[in-house]
């Protein structure tokens, strides 16, 4: 990794101003799946058939353009670099459709179209912000190691981002503020708070890349490379199924259905995302002693495992069963997302070196869609199962069958999904060994084409 800006900033000031926006980036995320869908049937008053229409087709238009995204963002640079302007342009989009889906006129009644198109605009500048950041951090740390540090300080600020945008409610809560319109305003405000003040030390103190491709492929090479990719699709398919089982996780949270235990539900929230806050330094080091793959195998089958415990010693209205699964299984809660993108960082330079060009971006963006459609399966098909199956309706008095059935299906759903995602890399060869082979091609290749451009 670069250890110094222009200016002189230290590394951790580094990489602290590369991570923090990923606070606000995950403290808008959150309420998005779990406030405003709410939100805007009960207190907007749309019906909720058009709420999860709007909902669902937003979220499809945003897999959509991911790849759309990624393309641009790679191809159009600037005087200021690769990554820099994308990022300044999404932050007043993000903040202006923030306002609007957040904070609405709720006296004006704002209808289905107003909420579709700020929604697609809110997605857009997400979509832009959330590629070139990821990307941009492929550039700026080049080393094997380096980059499950930055990724991992990424984390840490997306978890930290969690916490206290779920910590808002709460505090309401104690205040007096019982509304929902006042609980998402308030992370709405917090976010606009956010955006722009932490978007100027990564845009003041971050280094941005102006290293152009070192060859022009043709469209069909370059399709033909990123097609017949094993590793990429490898990795495609482990990012697809572990979110398939955390959507199932999220989709399914049982500490109210299951557990029966309402008011523990928000604060034992709090200490899953707390936990995995913790225990990030610890994946680091194992990544760092046992390499990236061998340390995302094992944090996926404990949390497999933690949730086929549940299933032998879950317990209804077990205050100790909650909070001792909440923590268990939060714990590896940052583990994947670190170590996938660390490692979809590394076969971006595997690609440069075949390829010619530098398509972080566009990695990047295939990376996010298969998040996102994993996300969307885990909830489609847990619901469906759920209601075909079980017969389980959410809100209401179910039987224990009903019951029995959401604690197997949330436990094997989960399990299911990070133990699948786990096969796709066994015998995973992008070892620190082999990627520093591909470092030290990459820099050769650099040092000849240099060596030639003085001899012309």
């Amino acid at each position: 990794m670069t250890t110094e800006s222009p200016a002189g900033t230290s590394r951790r000031r580094l990489l602290a101003s590369y991570a923090a926006i990923a606070m606000p980036m995950a403290a808008m995320g959150m309420p998005i799946a779990v406030y405003l869908p709410r939100f805007y049937a009960e207190v907007v008053g749309l019906s909720l058939a058009t709420v999860g229409m709007i909902f669902t087709a937003a979220r499809l238009f945003d897999v959509v353009t991911d790849p759309l995204m990624g393309v641009a963002i790679d191809r159009f640079d600037s005087r200021w670099g690769r990554r820099k302007h994308w990022a300044a342009l999404s932050i007043p989009l993000l903040c202006l459709a923030v306002w609007k889906v957040f904070l609405p006129d709720v006296e004006a009644a704002p209808g289905a179209l107003y909420l579709t198109f700020w929604l697609l605009v809110l997605y857009a500048a997400y979509t832009m912000l959330t590629i070139a950041h990821l990307s941009w951090g492929a550039e700026l740390a080049t080393g094997y190691d380096a980059r499950s540090e930055l990724y991992g300080w990424r984390e840490i600020f997306t978890i930290a981002g969690m916490t206290l945008v779920l910590a808002l409610p709460a505090a309401l809560e104690l205040a007096g503020e019982q509304s929902q319109e006042g609980k998402v305003a308030s992370m709405g405000l917090f976010c606009l708070v956010l955006f722009p003040v932490l978007v100027v030390p990564l845009l003041r103190y971050v280094p941005d890349s102006r290293e152009k491709s070192q060859s022009s492929l043709p469209l069909k090479a370059a399709l033909k490379l990123l097609v017949g990719n094993p590793l990429l699709w490898r990795l495609l398919a482990a990012d697809l199924l572990a979110g398939l089982g955390t959507a199932v996780s999220g989709a399914l949270y049982i500490a109210i259905a299951y557990f029966r235990l309402p008011s523990h539900a928000s604060l034992a929230l709090l200490f899953y995302f707390l936990a995995g806050f913790l225990c990030m330094p610890l994946w680091l080091r194992l990544a760092y002693r046992y390499g990236k793959d061998r340390t995302l195998k094992g944090a996926l089958v404990y949390a497999a495992a933690v949730n086929l415990i549940l299933i032998a010693t879950a317990t209804p209205e077990s205050v100790l069963g909650l909070w001792g699964f909440t923590i268990a299984f939060g714990l590896a809660f940052g583990a994947a997302p670190t170590l996938l993108r660390s490692m979809m960082a590394d076969l971006t330079d595997e690609d440069e070196l075949k390829s010619g060009q530098k398509r972080a971006g566009l990695y990047f963006a295939l990376l996010t869609t298969t998040n996102k459609l994993g996300a969307a399966l885990g909830v489609g098909l847990s619901f469906t199962i759920l209601d075909w199956a079980f017969g389980f309706v959410p809100g209401t008095q179910n039987d224990s069958a009903a019951l029995d059935g959401l604690l197997l299906t949330y436990a094997l759903g989960t399990a299911g999904g990070l133990l699948l995602a786990a096969l796709p890399l066994l015998t995973y060869p992008m070892t620190r060994e082999k990627h520093g082979e591909i470092v030290e091609a990459l820099r050769a290749r650099e040092q000849t084409t240099g060596a030639l451009g003085a001899g012309d």
